[in-house]
């Protein structure tokens, strides 16, 4: 990974009098996995759909966001990933016709080839007999499964870089797991950017190159992932690590609460 893909500069968002991200500037690199991390209230996700172009319209946004020199478009360039799968499926339409609507829509494919794409979308995201299921609704398939779907559908556009907020905070464990080892899996192969938000400093350690620490709208630290866990230089970040549970160390019972006039 040596290309600059994703330049965030000097951003601000804010909601009238209320800031949500202050002064953030950052960088991806092309094919990389970086993670998002902070507790409710962050700005992480507020990053992350600043980034996805899906802040709401009320929302004042300054500084600049840059592709390598270009803006890719929703849906085709950028594909997003959100927490809630049946938020984000269409509850009376059939998968399959929702997969296909995207492809057709963003590759200019013909309706057949739409379907046919469709259906090796489903197998790429290992759901079983994916030909058969094109014509299931979302309320036929387990959470674990609709998430994979609303995945399938993020992808529909052969997206550069895929934008996932806490994909995997509304599952158990193990379908956790096979989330994350599906997303690894797309980056390796697939040559795919990846930005994640997740409250989980422990999926940011195995999961991600790099990662960003956000506390009160603020970026507080970056680094490299096993550095930043290794040697955490600001207090939040040292805050976040002493919640990761281990099994050979207790888990604090609370984040400590920190009075940001105190931090550096």
């Amino acid at each position: 990974m040596t290309d600059s893909y994703l330049n965030v500069r000097n951003l601000n968002v804010s909601y009238g009098s209320t800031t949500a991200l202050k002064d953030v500037s950052l960088q991806l690199e092309k094919g990389g996995r970086l993670a998002l991390i902070g507790m409710s209230g962050s700005g992480k996700s507020t990053l992350a759909m600043a980034v996805a172009g899906l802040l709401p319209k009320q929302a004042r946004i300054d500084g600049t966001i840059d592709f390598a020199g270009h803006r890719p478009k929703l849906g085709s360039e950028i594909g997003v990933l959100f927490q809630d799968a049946s938020g984000s499926l269409d509850p009376v339409m059939k998968v399959g016709d929702q997969i296909a609507e995207v492809v057709a829509t963003h590759l200019g494919m013909s309706w057949i080839a739409a379907r046919v794409r469709a259906a090796e979308l489903l197998d790429r995201v290992k759901i079983p007999k994916a030909l058969s299921r094109l014509n299931s609704y979302p309320h036929e398939f387990s959470g674990g499964q609709k998430q994979r779907i609303a995945l399938a559908a993020a992808l529909a556009g052969n997206p550069s870089i895929l934008i996932a907020d806490e994909p995997t905070s509304a599952l158990d464990t193990v379908i956790q797991r096979h989330i994350v080892d599906l997303l690894d899996e797309l980056v390796k192969d697939g040559g795919l950017t990846l930005l994640f938000v997740t409250h989980d400093i422990a999926l940011a350690s195995e999961r991600a190159d790099e990662i960003a620490v956000l506390y009160q709208g603020e970026l507080v630290e970056t680094g490299a992932a096993s550095q930043l866990l290794r040697e955490p230089k600001h207090p939040y970040t040292k805050a976040l690590i002493d919640t990761y549970i281990s099994l050979d160390r207790p888990r604090s019972t609370r984040l400590p609460e920190l009075n940001i006039a105190d931090l550096p």
